[in-house]
């Protein structure tokens, strides 16, 4: 994550007009003769080719995404790319009994469906069979990354009774295992009263939905905001004060604070390449990616500047523009679906807790201005201002894994109360951009605007 302040002080702007009977000419070449031209520094512009690769984005982190992405696409050029998520849950009250004897009568799972993401205006309301199944693994800061969990990590038997079919609307509400219900009834006192105890025996839920049928392209994404889902059990027992058989109700929530993780599953791995020629993918989620090791830039550079007879100790970088082109494509509005921002992004290697955490940032760049990476339509590109982060290449502050980046998608937010700004990776919503490779008549291009200290 990469934060920029956006404190403003209040300035007051006084404007004066001046108004005069006469003009009076200032020769500005005063003084031109008496400084050597060897002095004088000179801003200038080049334009290096950018040796840009293709790989996939893997190990990215998705756990407390703050969503359950569930859904599936199938693209032309991507192939199939699936999201399922695992979660926590936990009964909604503690310290009470379920009294003798209880007996499941339904169970009901409830979800308010808050976003759904697409590329075609016709698979909005396409139909997704959805699926629950039973968590077989510990949800914990181990499992932190979209390929966390496989189908090791859950019991193949569904849980949800027959066909659970969501058509895009705004809910969905699936029938259950009474089995399964059973057992959630047959917890013990300390387990019902101990989210510890109750997350050993009960471990959570894998949710997922069946892919579009056949060869078909097309698809969608649901974003499910983890308290929007809840459980419902009804049962039946005995009241012995009563002696009458009586219905109770139990209600199961999931929440924001518990333990979730997206899992993302990618048919892109044939893109991989170390020189893509006609075009360059950008993939959502954790899949194919532009990537730049900038121990290649570094090394162009240096060729650049020996063949200029520029001292790389006098060099002063004013501005190092990437710039990504892009044609437009033959159905303009695929452009919507262009990310709005990307930057650069590398791998960093955290301790969090006692435990190893390994995040995708973006460099610190970005938080230079709002628009940095932002898409520019009218002129077809890109547009990274990285001459900070250049210039730490060049002088060797950056080495090893702040050298390998990746061009991702960014996910902006503010802070309404203290006025910062936070840059994540976009990890939730799914996204498509076609660049132009490294062979195209209007390439990637690092762009440099400099002078020569004398």
């Amino acid at each position: 994550m990469t934060i920029r302040s956006i404190f403003r002080s209040a300035a007051a702007i006084i404007i004066t007009t001046a108004f005069s009977t006469s003009c009076i000419e200032t020769d500005k070449t005063t003084g031109n003769s008496l400084l050597p031209e060897e002095h004088m520094l000179k801003v200038q512009i080049s334009e290096l080719n950018v040796p840009v690769q293709m790989k996939m984005a893997d190990s990215l982190q998705t756990i407390f995404s703050g969503s359950l992405v569930v859904g599936n696409y199938r693209d032309p050029d991507f192939g199939l790319v699936q999201a399922s998520s695992a979660f926590q849950f936990a009964p909604g009250t503690s310290g009470r009994t379920f009294g003798d004897s209880p007996v499941a009568k339904s169970f009901k799972m409830f979800i308010n469906i808050s976003n759904r993401s697409f590329f075609y205006e016709n698979d909005q309301f396409i139909p997704q069979n959805f699926n629950l199944y039973r968590l077989t693994k510990d949800l914990d800061s181990t499992v932190a990354y979209s390929n966390s969990i496989d189908e090791s990590h859950y019991n193949s038997q569904k849980l949800n009774k027959g066909g659970n079919v969501y058509f895009g609307g705004d809910s969905l509400v699936m029938d259950l295992s009474l089995q399964f219900a059973q057992e959630l009834l047959s917890a013990n006192q300390l387990e019902r009263d101990s989210l510890k105890h109750f997350l050993k025996r009960f471990k959570g839920f894998y949710l997922s939905a069946d892919p579009i049928p056949g060869t078909l392209s097309g698809g969608r994404m649901n974003i499910i905001k983890p308290s929007e889902v809840f459980f419902s059990l009804e049962y039946t027992h005995k009241d012995a004060t009563a002696k009458i058989d009586k219905d109770s109700t139990i209600v199961f929530l999931v929440s924001d604070l518990m333990f979730s993780v997206n899992r993302y599953q990618h048919s892109t791995q044939n893109l991989v390449s170390t020189n893509p020629q006609d075009k360059i993918f950008i993939e959502g989620f954790a899949g194919i990616k532009p990537f730049i090791d900038f121990t290649e830039v570094k090394k162009s550079v240096e060729t650049w500047a020996a063949g200029k007879n520029i001292d790389l100790s006098k060099l002063i970088i004013s501005k190092a523009e990437l710039r990504l082109p892009f044609e437009y494509p033959a159905d303009y509005t695929r452009l919507n679906y262009y990310p709005s921002q990307v930057f650069l992004a590398t791998k960093e290697r955290k301790n969090v807790a006692g435990a190893a955490s390994l995040n995708y940032e973006p460099v610190n760049d970005i938080s230079f201005f709002e628009t940095n990476g932002s898409i520019n339509r009218s002129l077809k590109y890109y547009s990274l201002d990285i001459s900070s982060y250049l210039h730490k290449t060049i002088k060797g502050q950056y080495t090893g894994d702040k050298l390998k980046t990746y061009i991702t998608p960014i996910l902006k937010q503010s802070d309404y109360y203290s006025g910062a700004v936070y840059y994540f990776v976009q990890n939730v919503l799914y996204s498509k951009a076609i660049l132009n490779g490294n062979s195209s008549s209007r390439s990637p291009k690092l762009i440099l605007t400099y002078a020569v200290m004398p």
